[in-house]
């Protein structure tokens, strides 16, 4: 083995811990913004709110956090990423601080609409940014596969013990209490994490001399958004995101065509969680050995696969294991491939000072799919009764699958001298 690929090939495994903070954090600053859907009844109860006022909270922060996606991406390219994700974790849980106190409804209110600012604007495109920092550029695949699981098994830890505490104090003290609690141990952790980050990460060169940049770089944006790239990056994200906002109709599906209970149709999407970090870490680490975007390739023909299977499969019980394989393939295969949405960007010959700018332009027109997808899914279900509605559905999502992948085969074309070039850098 060489020296270069000695000096690269350790890179990702010395900043090891700083990933796993980042990944704790990359997961639980989002806790805070959406616990109430989790502990909606008693949030209702004690909040002394209506089921509209609840509504606009989630409208309040998924407006801000849109518009946040394309501002945050200047930002990270702006300012150094350790002091805007510091400022994010420290605001977002000092915020969750003044929910204790249950103030008013336009208080709360206010304070979803800042979270929309502090989780997204001032974190998200600086994490992707310090994700990549962390790993050499035949790392990215891993380390993007080591995020996106980490954050699925973080989710699944921290969410069983949260509310195991939650069902103990509700039992022994009261409901409120219970909730409080959970507030307070949210946002106690993201000011914890907001002081790990900053004492843990350690800034690049080129990173120490953002802040001489001007806010948004009008050559650099320009040059981003003349790059093929560009597009076919926001398409990828797009396609695959569509099935990782919309898998959560398989159970609905399950028990309306092949008669399964209750219980059954919501361990189906329960099961989501633990496939995720399988595929996400077997994406991650075949990535850095094939190619981000050729395990994003083939995660899509799974995913077409495994989605034609769930519609054709016949709605009956007997059968309901055959069901859960496609599944178990339509969820391994869309967070591997929502695990490569930015690993890619290696391919894609993006240096590392202009992430936040390209991540600008892909992130709000990829995610922007978690707004229409609702509503093309409520007018296939209303237009076709029954099982029609939700094939019709999943067609659109197979569609999708189709389109992400031709946008996929496009991408390694135009890359396939940087790819060359990096396989043959692992080769060394």
């Amino acid at each position: 083995m060489s020296t270069n690929m000695e000096s690269t090939g350790g890179k990702l495994k010395k900043n090891m811990p700083t990933l796993i903070i980042l990944i704790i954090s990359g997961a639980l600053v989002y806790a805070l913004p959406y616990f109430r859907s989790y502990y909606y009844d008693t949030f209702v109860e004690y909040f002394h709110l209506t089921n509209t006022q609840m509504g606009a909270l989630g409208s309040a922060y998924g407006g801000f956090a849109t518009v946040a996606y394309f501002l945050g991406g200047f930002c990270a390219d702006r300012w150094p990423a350790k002091n805007l994700m510091t400022l994010s974790l420290v605001v977002t849980g000092a915020l969750g601080f003044v929910l204790v106190f249950y103030p008013p409804y336009p208080v709360v209110f206010a304070i979803h609409a800042i979270w929309g600012i502090t989780s997204i604007l001032t974190f998200w495109a600086a994490l992707v940014k310090a994700i990549r920092s962390l790993a050499s550029s035949e790392e990215q695949g891993r380390a993007f596969g080591l995020f996106e699981g980490g954050r699925g098994i973080t989710n699944m830890v921290q969410s069983a013990l949260i509310l195991s505490l939650f069902g103990i104090l509700s039992a022994k003290i009261s409901d409120k209490a219970a909730l409080t609690s959970v507030m307070t141990i949210y946002s106690a952790i993201n000011v914890l994490l907001g002081v790990l980050v900053f004492c843990m990460y350690k800034e690049t060169e080129t990173e120490e001399k953002t802040e001489k940049k001007p806010l948004i770089d009008v050559p650099v944006l320009k040059k981003v958004l003349k790059l093929p790239t560009t597009w076919l990056q926001a398409i990828i994200i797009f396609c695959s995101y569509a099935m990782c906002c919309s898998y959560f109709y398989i159970t609905p599906y399950t028990t309306a065509v092949f008669g399964a209970t209750a219980v059954i149709g919501a361990a189906m999407g329960y099961f989501s969680q633990y496939v995720r970090p399988v595929g996400c870490f077997v994406a991650g680490f075949a990535a850095d050995k094939f190619g981000s975007s050729r395990i994003c390739a083939i995660s899509y023909v799974v995913m077409i696969v495994g989605t034609l299977g769930v519609i054709l499969t016949p709605g009956n019980p007997s059968l309901i294991w055959m069901l859960l394989i496609f599944i178990a393939a339509i969820y391994a295969s869309m967070y591997a491939c929502q695990s490569m949405h930015f690993a890619i960007m290696e391919e894609g010959d993006y240096p590392l000072e202009i992430t936040g700018t390209a991540t600008a332009i892909v992130t709000p027109l990829g995610y922007s799919v978690e707004f229409f997808a609702p509503m093309v899914a409520g007018l296939c279900l209303d237009r076709w009764a029954g099982a029609a509605g939700y094939k019709v559905f999943f067609g659109i999502l197979a569609g999708l699958a189709v389109i992400g992948l031709i946008a996929t085969l496009l991408w390694m074309n135009l890359t396939k001298e940087k790819r060359m070039a990096i396989q043959a850098k692992k080769a060394k």
